[in-house]
């Protein structure tokens, strides 16, 4: 009988899990080799081959056992045939792979064996794996306990037993497109299945295709991760962060009012007192920035953000936009030119208030960051108007750049400056509502620029 033997890798391609089976097969011990490249059983000359079987596989023969030479510790090359499986968390985000060796090409799918047996037992993700015709043959405990089933209830039968009102007809059919279609031959996704008493369980939800050694389907992988928890939390961070907000706003209402009758009836005050004055009406002008960008992220991560589409004047929406900035000290360029209300002209269909915003969010960046300039580049382009903001300060790292969208990321220099890290994401957040995209491009040797595209 030929040996079967597992290994799993890290998301980068370390060896992380070595089988008792695989030391016999390859003669290494597993100490030897965890923490290793996979890359080190490749034959000389073959190190790019192997990692190219890696970054293919999510391809549709990922699952097809390939004969693949493996460099043994003796330093002879055998031959086995190798099946790798991708795994991802609820982010669709790769954290390892798990790889079959086996002396044989078998038509029995790799993920049936002994090994994959013990991680679909002890899974804390349910399981359920089905025939090509997509009645269950087995699931494993985690599914017995989620959905509230009894082995025999579910065996022999179609997983459209925990199908809810809340999954359309559109929605199965785009799943069983992605799922049968040769060059994909998974669907990922968020779902909201029903338990054996009605009890609604939302789960991220991945189906794959498992295909034997000619390449045609025989069994149907699904593995679910029980959201509940998840979106319970998530109900309270939104109450949580709309009530903080809420109890905010109120003392600095009264705060920013105060100030500035301060400054319009105190006419006799020292330029010293003033200034603590400016300070105290900035520093509440920032914090209710900050919670609102706390109250707009977490209606955009909720779900509830919604856009009031009309036409509005771009003219206007840049005036407000830089309003807050006329008193920076440094200059405004727009396409080139001192700009000034009028610089702009035309209409576009787009929720005003948030493009306002979001421009604001953008143009506090390049202010914050300038030696003496801020530039503004508007373009109308087939795709809708395209919005371009640069700064003449000392730049970011490509490391930076690739973060600068993310939540609570912030700089070295955006540290130092202050802020919640949220305005840039907003910025995302709010041009991906309406369809369109963001980017930056760090500056050579000096300055960055953001750019949006608002579709229309």
């Amino acid at each position: 009988m030929a040996k079967e033997g597992t290994l799993s890798l890290d998301a980068l391609g370390k060896i992380i899990r070595f089988s008792h089976s695989l030391e016999e097969m390859l003669g290494f011990g597993s100490e030897e080799v965890i923490g290793k490249e996979f890359t080190s059983f490749a034959p000389k000359g073959s190190e790019d081959e192997f990692s190219a079987l890696l970054r293919a596989a999510d391809s549709e023969n990922a699952s097809v056992p390939k004969k693949t030479g493996l460099l043994c510790k003796d330093g002879s090359v055998n031959e086995f045939y190798l099946s790798i499986y991708p795994l991802r968390d609820r982010n669709g985000s790769l954290y390892s792979y798990m790889l079959n060796l086996s002396g044989r090409k078998t038509a029995m799918p790799a993920i049936l064996n002994e090994e994959f047996r013990r991680i679909f037992k002890f899974s804390n993700d349910s399981v359920a794996i089905t025939d090509r015709d997509g009645s269950i043959i087995d699931v494993n405990q985690t599914f017995l306990d989620t959905y509230g089933y009894d082995r025999h209830e579910v065996l022999g039968k179609n997983p459209r037993v925990l199908k809810s009102a809340h999954s359309s007809t559109a929605l199965y059919e785009k799943m069983w497109k992605d799922i049968l279609d040769p060059e994909r031959g998974y669907w990922r996704g968020e779902i909201i299945n029903l338990a054996k008493g009605g009890r609604e369980v939302p789960v991220l939800l991945s189906i794959n295709a498992i295909k034997d050694s000619r390449g045609e389907i025989n069994h149907f992988l699904g593995i679910a991760f029980n959201m509940t928890r998840e979106k319970e939390l998530d109900k309270l961070r939104k109450m949580y962060i709309d009530y903080v907000v809420h109890d905010i706003r109120g003392p600095l209402t009264s705060i920013t009012v105060n100030s500035e009758l301060l400054l319009m009836q105190l006419t006799d005050i020292s330029e010293k007192t003033k200034k603590k004055i400016e300070v105290i009406l900035a520093s509440a002008q920032k914090v209710n920035t900050m919670a609102s960008d706390m109250l707009e992220f977490s209606r955009a991560q909720s779900g509830n953000l919604q856009l009031k589409k009309e036409k509005v004047s771009l003219s206007q929406v840049l005036k407000e936009a830089f309003e807050p900035f006329k008193a920076s000290g440094k200059s405004f360029l727009m396409n080139g030119m001192p700009y000034h209300e009028g610089s702009v002209s035309g209409e576009l269909c787009a929720d005003g208030e948030k493009l306002q915003r979001a421009l604001y969010n953008v143009f506090s960046n390049a202010f914050k960051h300038a030696a003496s300039r801020v530039s503004l580049k508007v373009e109308r382009v087939d795709e809708g108007y395209r919005f371009m903001v640069s700064d003449d300060g000392k730049g970011i790292s490509a490391e930076d750049a690739d973060r600068i969208f993310d939540a609570f990321y912030q700089t070295e220099d955006g540290i130092k400056t202050g802020g919640a890290g949220l305005g840039l994401s907003i910025v995302k957040c709010f041009v991906e509502a309406h369809g369109g995209n963001v980017w930056v491009e760090p500056g050579k040797g000096s300055g960055m620029t953001f750019g949006f595209l608002i579709p229309g």
